[in-house]
């Protein structure tokens, strides 16, 4: 049987070699008076995908942007990618041409097409599916903004602060705690699921990564039965765990309707008008706000995260901010309203997302029949990539591009300067949201997040490079233990396996399947023992595992701001630095307000859907990541 199956794989690869061969033949015959785009000559079937490092993947296509030009492509395992390293080029194409490069490509690991299912919206081709998601998502979008998104990233900051001065050495897992409370509150009107749908996002976030899934780099083992194929067994547990999650939440939001106890949520937006949006049904529904949900869960954490990188590197900056909070703010925390007379605060953030962008590859398009720019051949079914890392170090607009310098966007004499700063700077329409008809609608989000989250960061704490001989201190007036409402009291840092429990109101699928027993036999990338054993406790700041995202850890850049996680969301890596409160008026204020919340229970602990051990050894749940 092992023979067979051996000699079975074999087979369909030799047979996907050959046709990738021949199909990278068709797709290369050049029309007659243009020429093929210059780039790197690669290997054969397997192109120049050996020389392209899993670790800060972006600088080397970078660097072969400044090789090659400005636009080139490269064969990556049998596909065509371009890469583009310039802003004025990407708006020619992506922008101008929107009609034949809005689609997005194939990715391989999912169970459910991408571009058709209508289950993704950020990775879905332009069709039906995607124009009436857009619209729904222009809408929620909207009325969220002008109720100022509900204060629930205002409300969330003070757990978030509280939460730092006890354990700031667990300052990345709180980082995306609060992110993923305040994504939770805007899509469902809980902050219950905040757990969970970080887990939903990382196991997604493996799936769509080139570095993530194997079977993006091997798109025949999709072909293959789920028994002989870990990675696709793997891909639709996860598929289901999430479509199971998803319709949890969304009966949770009819039943607080029916109950007259709902909050203001885009689920809630979606129920009331149901029919007007063109839904093909309610799951479609739930697909749309939950893809909100996890577009946002992980992928605005990373400035925050960077932030605290840059502080501890350029600490120049901080009592600048400090200065300007002061005189906005005074003793209180920012609020939404203070965004105007905060230029230097949304400098700081935007200079956060030029320096380390937290895509640094861009969101990839398809480009859907040939085309031609400036004389040179661009093939039908190439992937084009608008690469951010590369976008936003163009010299003449940034200068000196690698050092971080938020003061680029506040005095005139440097190129970014805009004017009235009442307005600007702002990362509203920067090139790290997109191009063209694939511009995130989230924006004004992430936006809103990173102003309040930041912000009450910079009003609370001094951060600094820690010392050899000193530790993190410790918060001043610890909190007693009945306030610990709402905290998650296990988890450590950012991609650790967090606490387990039990929820009867979904029934769980009985096994095992032949699935769980060959997965058991095996390990790959996002695979779960599945003992019953409870796992070890970590040792402080360190996860029970290294993190697929953190990819080799031995492999430590001699850049210590460059080491950064693997996968299509960059953010870096967890490191110490000291995180100190600027003085205990601040702290026991921050005490205060976080106890009068548990006290009108704004802060719910959190909730747990799969059972015991997060159901790692059932059907559904969590997978490591």
């Amino acid at each position: 049987m092992a023979i067979l199956s051996f000699s079975l794989a074999v087979v369909v690869l030799g047979a996907y070699a050959l046709y990738k061969y021949w199909d990278i033949c068709r797709r290369h015959r050049i029309p007659r008076g243009l020429k093929s785009l210059p780039g790197p000559k690669g290997y054969p079937i397997i192109g120049s995908v050996p020389e392209v490092p899993d670790k800060n993947g972006f600088i080397k296509f970078a660097d072969w942007g400044k090789q090659f030009g400005p636009i080139y492509q490269c064969n990556l395992a049998g596909d065509n990618h371009v890469w583009i390293s310039s802003d004025q080029i990407a708006k020619d194409l992506l922008s101008k041409k929107a009609a034949i490069y809005s689609d997005r490509p194939h990715i391989p690991s999912l169970i459910d097409d991408n571009r058709t299912s209508a289950q993704y919206l950020p990775l879905l081709s332009r069709n039906d599916g995607h124009t009436r998601q857009r619209k729904f998502a222009n809408i929620i979008m909207r009325e969220s903004e002008k109720a100022l998104f509900h204060r629930y990233p205002e409300l969330e900051s003070k757990r978030m602060l509280n939460e730092l001065l006890d354990e700031p050495e667990r300052y990345n897992h709180i980082l995306e705690s609060f992110i993923s409370r305040v994504t939770c509150r805007l899509a469902w009107g809980h902050s219950e699921g905040s757990d969970e749908l970080k887990q939903r996002a990382r196991e997604l976030l493996i799936g769509v990564s080139p570095t993530g899934s194997l079977s993006n780099k091997l798109p025949f083992l999709m072909a293959l039965p789920d028994w002989l194929s870990p990675p696709k067994a793997w891909e639709r547990r996860r598929a289901a765990t999430e479509r199971t999650w998803f319709q949890t939440m969304q009966d949770q939001v009819v039943n607080d309707i029916q109950s007259g106890q709902t909050t203001p949520s885009w689920m809630r937006i979606f129920l009331d008008g149901r029919s007007k949006w063109g839904f093909k049904s309610d799951l479609e529904g739930a697909y749309a706000v939950g893809m909100h949900g996890i577009a946002g869960a992980l992928t605005i954490a990373a400035p925050m995260q960077t932030f605290c990188l840059a502080m501890t590197h350029y600490p120049q900056f901080l009592p600048m901010l400090h200065e300007e909070l002061d005189r906005v703010c005074g003793g209180r925390l920012p609020r939404s309203e203070d965004r105007p007379s905060l230029p230097f605060l949304r400098a700081i953030i935007r200079e956060c997302i030029r320096w380390r962008p937290p895509v640094p590859t861009g969101i990839p398009h398809y480009l859907i029949e040939d085309d031609e720019y400036n004389g040179y051949h661009i093939p039908k079914g190439s992937t084009i990539h608008p690469l951010e890392w590369a976008i936003s170090r163009d010299p003449e607009m940034y200068p000196d591009p690698e050092a971080f310098n938020p003061l680029r966007w506040i005095e005139p004499e440097y190129p970014t300067y805009q004017e009235p700063l009442t307005q600007f700077p702002t990362i509203i329409n920067s090139t790290q949201f997109g191009y063209g008809r694939r511009t995130c609608q989230g924006q004004t989000v992430s936006d809103e997040d990173l102003l309040i989250g930041i912000g009450s960061i910079a009003w609370l704490f001094d951060i600094k490079q820690i010392s050899e001989d000193s530790t993190v201190a410790a918060a001043m007036e610890p909190m007693k233990s009945e306030h610990k409402i709402g905290m998650n009291k296990k988890a450590t840092v950012s991609n650790e396996e967090l606490n387990a429990g039990l929820d009867n109101e979904k029934p769980i699928i009985q096994g095992p399947t032949m699935e769980e027993k060959f997965l058991a036999k095996f390990t790959y990338p996002g695979a779960e023992s599945t003992h019953n054993e409870p796992p070890k406790k970590p040792k402080c700041n360190e996860p029970a595992y290294k993190p697929l995202e953190w990819g080799d850890i031995t492999q430590k850049p001699e850049d210590p701001t460059l080491d950064y996680s693997i996968l299509l969301i960059a953010k870096p890596i967890p490191f110490k630095f000291e995180l100190k409160p600027r003085d205990t008026v601040r702290a026991n204020q921050v005490r205060a307000l976080f106890r009068e919340g548990v006290e009108n229970g704004d802060f719910p602990e959190t909730r747990e859907y799969w059972g015991a051990n997060q159901g790692r050894d059932k059907p559904l749940g969590w997978s490591k990541v």
